[in-house]
């Protein structure tokens, strides 16, 4: 089997990508996006990551989202990041499914949701995104969007110390200190 250098891969995936391929449309986004086989280009890395979305791509959608989220190498569109994260959280992208209930929970770009939030956030954490399942847990810890239960909050909390997420560890030994 080949290895291939960056340059290498770029290059193959440029071709491929321009044939239409959606895989190569999100991969030569990527590269452009870390400047990995070719120079950084945010422009470029839009460009690709939008071509790879309208052509049907989940993680193009995702990472033009998150690009149009933060205005890198586009026009910043919180409506549109919004938008483009539903469409990829409807098809399945874990990520797209915890970044979209938090866009609910806290109105970015969407009008303030907090069923739909806690809808989306019980998705992701159920499927084992440690942030949905610390943010889930928090939630409950501070009934926000749910019936407050510290039993609940505990059980999400302690999944996501378990994916290692830092901030979840710390609430639990924080929790077991007051607790104690």
């Amino acid at each position: 089997m080949k290895t291939y250098t960056w340059k290498e891969a770029f290059e193959d995936a440029y071709a491929a990508a321009k044939a239409g391929s959606l895989r190569s449309q999100n991969f030569v986004g990527y590269c452009y996006d870390i400047g990995r086989g070719v120079k950084h280009d945010p422009k470029m890395a839009a460009y690709w990551y939008k071509k790879a979305a309208e052509s049907g791509s989940t993680e193009g959608m995702f990472n033009f989202a998150l690009l149009s989220e933060t205005g890198v190498g586009t026009t910043r569109n919180a409506t549109r990041a919004v938008r483009l994260y539903i469409q990829a959280a409807t098809k399945g992208h874990l990520q797209a499914q915890s970044n979209l209930a938090i866009r609910y929970l806290e109105g970015r770009g969407v009008r303030r949701n907090l069923e739909e939030g806690i809808r989306w956030l019980r998705k992701a954490a159920k499927r084992g995104d440690d942030k949905a399942q610390f943010n889930l847990g928090q939630a409950y810890l501070d009934g926000e969007g749910v019936a407050k239960s510290s039993s609940r909050a505990k059980t999400w909390l302690t999944k996501a110390a378990k994916n290692n997420h830092t901030k979840a560890r710390l609430l639990l030994k924080k929790l077991e200190k007051a607790a104690a």
